[in-house]
């Protein structure tokens, strides 16, 4: 009898055992399990999206100095191109100084001074006194931008000019030209014995900002001539863009430089010019 009352529980037991060997852990051991690798998840997560932050914030980073490195390096070039506009017209000109007899040394070796071929002004440069100064601005011949007829201007007819020689690819034309548009016609009533005059030249379609574009869209107030062929370039001396000439009523060459003047120079160039002689 007493054998009978006790298997019931030693079966019992054996179940629990065989269960256990079975791997059925029980319920709560499970959930605290879950619990501990909650944090640990979260730490994670949290590490992996700082990451990623600050991954983004320096590809950003990167791009900006990139960018303004690029940028820095288009001014460069716009500068050197500046600096190097009419290079191919200065070599027709060495060749033609080349066949140009030259002053003879004098017996105490005075250096020897390069004749230009008429018609031309020395090439501007800003070191020193501008040896064109005084000198007679030749007549120039060129293309009316908006009539397309032939143009002859005679400095010496009896009028007054500034004259701005100007490339459709030069960022700091680009940048003076529509100013000077919206101050001349004010301007030209202001200053009646002073005539404005622009010259556009170093034509390349390939540098952007083509040049019939640019016409039509600005639908300049002053006279605009194209040069071409290069030639008034040459004839003024150009060495840069914006470039600038000032020449009295007999041609005769008062003033030049290169860059922007920034409309105030322009106004006190004019009314300098118009009381000049008056």
């Amino acid at each position: 009898m007493d054998d009978t009352v006790e298997a019931p529980e030693a079966t019992q037991e054996m179940t629990a055992m065989t269960e256990m060997t079975a791997g059925n852990i029980p319920a709560e051991g499970t959930s605290d399990h879950r619990r501990s690798s909650k944090p640990l998840l979260v730490a994670v997560g949290v590490i992996v999206v700082a990451l990623f932050a600050a991954s983004q914030v320096f590809v950003i980073s990167s791009l900006r100095d990139t960018q303004a490195r690029v940028e820095s390096i288009d001014r460069q070039i716009t500068d050197l191109d500046a600096s190097l506009v009419g290079v191919s017209d200065q070599v027709n000109d060495i060749a033609q100084l080349a066949a140009t007899p030259q002053a003879s040394a004098s017996p105490s070796d005075t250096p020897r001074v390069a004749v230009l071929p008429a018609g031309l002004l020395p090439r501007f440069s800003s070191q020193g006194p501008d040896q064109a100064i005084g000198m007679k601005l030749p007549v120039i011949h060129g293309l009316d931008a908006y009539t397309e007829e032939a143009v002859t201007i005679d400095p010496a007819d009896g009028t007054k000019r500034v004259w701005m020689i100007w490339a459709h690819w030069c960022p700091y034309c680009q940048q003076e030209l529509p100013e000077l548009n919206t101050w001349w016609p004010e301007a030209a009533g202001t200053y009646p014995n002073v005539e404005l005059v622009s010259v556009t030249t170093s034509i390349d379609p390939s540098r952007g900002n083509p040049l019939e574009e640019y016409l039509a869209a600005e639908q300049f107030t002053f006279p605009v001539i194209i040069d071409a062929e290069r030639k008034i370039g040459s004839q003024m001396g150009v060495n840069a863009f914006p470039f600038w000439i000032v020449t009295d009523s007999d041609g005769t060459v008062l003033f030049r430089t290169a860059g922007v003047l920034g409309m105030d120079s322009v106004e006190q160039l004019f009314a300098q010019l118009d009381r000049l002689g008056a």
